[in-house]
């Protein structure tokens, strides 16, 4: 069987696809990897969660001419190909690899890594929010198999598309493993207590309202690992609030390294705010991997990470919105060891259910279905 993932991120730092593309290679499914290539990059590699096949774009910064000529490039680079199952991750590449479902009369799985219709960025642009909207609700009937990141984003899709075949979950969790020194990039420790947040920089994630929050502690630092759009607004903003030895901002990590340089902090960060319904049920990749590293965690009082704080008392939620509260939680969260060390333990032992290794069960059974 031939399955081939359709992308229009870069795919280095894109572990959901990465761990499904691993889990076909295994299977000995026969897997290809398209996505967007930056300039200067090879554009055939062979890894080990098979072939890649990168799409450099004229158009870096964006916009509709982006997306025209990636989904374009995508189809005549697939018409000729064989595949048996196109696997489409995000709404952003759903029109060639809808296109290519139909010519080629081939499955289609839509994996919807975000609630489309409550993007933070189509609050800001309306109008090109709702013409992706009607390229989804076209294109949704072409779609054998779809699932998202969590159930409540799964029953907003069944709720907008009543007529949808299939719609599930598969959650954004890390393979198993324990940290380790020797994976671990250096974490600088300024403070006695440090905080991590590691992911895209990007408006609706609680930065800006977290280094306010930082400010407000003397014994405790904050290191960024990532990149985005928020990014010089960032660094701007830590030199009027005279910050700069207190938060620390570093460019992306190997994926390989990341868990284990996380370790190294006392509490990851998880602020989505409520400014979006996307955000309001977000279940981020970050989240599990702080887990992963046994790290206590501080999130968003929203209901999908406040349930898993609680299920497996992970360390503490707070209102995204409010500096003062989140310096007030900090302090209370770093100030007592007890509790760090007991949501450390938790932290681990909720990483022996919440990994990639069990959760790829269901790619697994999706597969299966499919093959027959």
């Amino acid at each position: 069987m031939h399955l081939t993932h359709l992308t229009i991120n870069p795919i280095d730092y894109n572990r959901r696809i990465i761990n499904q593309a691993s889990t076909a290679v295994k299977d000995s499914i026969r897997v290809l990897v398209i996505c967007l290539g930056r300039k200067g990059e090879t554009k055939y590699q062979t890894t080990s969660f098979g072939s890649v096949r990168r799409i450099i774009s004229p158009f870096p910064k964006g916009g509709p001419l982006k997306f025209i000529h990636f989904n374009l490039r995508l189809f005549l680079l697939l018409l000729p190909e064989r595949t048996d199952i196109l696997h489409a991750h995000d709404l952003w590449v759903l029109p060639a690899a809808a296109l290519l479902a139909i010519c080629k009369r081939k499955h289609l799985i839509y994996d919807a890594h975000e609630y489309y219709a409550g993007l933070e960025v189509f609050n800001r642009h309306p109008v090109r929010g709702r013409l992706w909207m009607m390229v989804e609700k076209l294109l949704i009937r072409y779609v054998t198999v779809m699932f998202t990141v969590s159930e409540p984003l799964a029953r907003k899709y069944r709720e907008r598309y009543p007529n949808i075949r299939d719609c599930g979950v598969i959650r954004n969790l890390p393979v198993w493993e324990m940290p380790s020194k020797e994976k671990a990039a250096p974490f600088p420790r300024p403070f006695t207590n440090m905080l991590v947040y590691h992911g895209y920089l990007q408006p609706g994630r609680g930065l800006v309202n977290l280094i306010h929050a930082v400010a407000q502690l003397e014994d405790t630092g904050l290191v960024i690992i990532g990149s985005g759009e928020l990014l010089e607004y960032l660094v701007m903003l830590i030199d009027q609030l005279n910050l700069r030895a207190k938060v620390l901002i570093k460019n992306y990590i190997d994926m390989e390294m990341l868990i284990s340089t996380s370790a190294q902090a006392d509490i990851g960060v998880v602020l989505f705010e409520k400014t979006s319904v996307n955000y309001s049920y977000a279940l981020p990749n970050k989240f599990f991997e702080y887990i992963m590293a046994g790290l206590p965690v501080l999130t968003s009082d929203i209901d999908t990470l406040k349930g898993y704080v609680q299920k497996y008392d992970l360390g503490r939620t707070v209102d995204p919105s409010d500096p003062d509260l989140i310096a007030k939680t900090i302090r209370e969260m770093t100030g007592n060891p007890g509790a760090l060390q007991r949501w450390r333990s938790n932290a681990y032992t909720a990483a022996r259910e919440l990994n990639w290794d069990l959760e790829a069960e269901k790619m697994r059974k999706i597969y299966e279905k499919l093959a027959y």
